[in-house]
């Protein structure tokens, strides 16, 4: 057997320590007609000889390892992409984990449901190998598919997401020009041409967390997940445009709080009183909101007692009832 019904697109960046664990989580549903794509993205490390000598014993349509010089993950996925030869492509990244079902249940789900277009799981995030923080299911919140939900919700992940080769091809692919959020504007893109997506209700992957490398980038994920919010809501109505605007905005001051960032959490505090949908009584109320929602999601405690007694709050006060 030599024709592969799933192709797996696995960017690598100096990611040689993840790497015996990914492939090794990948082999387990060997029983799956898949091909690996892996595309290299300029590693300093010796990722891509570990990849070689650890799938030296497959058959060579199995595997492919490919350069992609550096270009950055949205073109490394886009070159996995375009080499790719099956109906269906899988994304995963080098540091997550497949869990046994990633490949085969989305596969069965496409078999069941032709008409659907890509398929999505759940997810566990995870700090280290043993410790399974958190499950994600977003579906329980509400999230689907359709453009609306998907501007309210922006539930995704590359590595629990299988979809059609041929809907990557026809919507162009991930946004090069995206250093963060091109998941959010690629799932955005393929619901405003109202392909079919459907949830697999289970986790079929473990996400890693990386907190330390996170926050370092808070600034640069904001600005290109509102770049891209503001790219997308043209196409809606602007009163909910308003609504879906300060949605996300009040998340991102959460997630500037949420990794010590007061100042930039601030910062953003000062455009959601521009823009907020809700009278000045209403909007210490409804951050508190967004906050414990945000954290419930990750499975953190929220304090919002100690958070009411803050020095930030009390900067986010004036803000909010000017």
């Amino acid at each position: 057997m030599n024709s592969p019904q799933i192709s797996i697109v696995l960017p690598f960046k100096d990611a040689e320590r993840w790497l015996p664990l990914c492939l090794a989580a990948i082999a387990q549903e060997w029983a799956v007609p898949f091909e690996l794509i892996a595309v290299n993205d300029s590693s300093s490390d010796r990722g891509a000889e570990l990849i070689e000598k650890l799938c030296y014993h497959w058959p060579r349509w199995r595997y492919k390892i490919v350069d992609n010089y550096g270009s950055g993950v949205s073109a490394a996925r886009n070159t996995g992409i375009s080499i790719s030869t099956a109906p269906y492509i899988a994304f995963m990244d080098a540091d997550d984990r497949a869990l046994p079902g990633r490949f085969s249940a989305p596969l069965q789900s496409f078999q069941n449901q032709p008409e659907l277009d890509h398929i999505h799981g759940g997810w566990f995030c995870f700090a280290h190998e043993k410790h399974l923080m958190h499950s994600r299911e977003p579906w329980l919140e509400g999230a689907s598919f359709d453009l609306k939900s998907a501007l309210n919700h922006k539930a995704v992940l590359p590595s629990a997401w299988t979809l059609r080769s041929n809907i990557l091809e026809n919507i162009g692919g991930f946004d090069c020009s995206l250093t963060h959020a091109e998941d959010v504007d690629l799932l955005l893109r393929i619901s405003a041409k109202q392909f079919k997506g459907a949830w697999y209700p289970k986790p079929l992957v473990r996400y890693r967390l990386h907190p330390a490398a996170a926050s370092r980038n808070i600034t640069a994920q904001i600005k290109d997940l509102m770049r891209v919010m503001e790219r997308h809501l043209v196409s809606v109505p602007d009163n909910e445009a308003k609504e879906y605007y300060y949605a996300t905005l009040s998340w991102c001051v959460w997630l500037a709080w949420w990794n010590n960032d007061y100042n930039t959490a601030v910062n953003l505090l000062s455009e959601c009183s521009v823009c907020c949908p809700w009278p000045p009584v209403r909007r210490p109320v409804h951050l508190l909101e967004v906050f414990a929602r945000s954290c419930a999601r990750i499975s953190a405690p929220f304090d919002r007692i100690a958070l009411i007694k803050s020095s930030f709050w009390t900067r986010a006060l004036v803000l909010l009832q000017p």
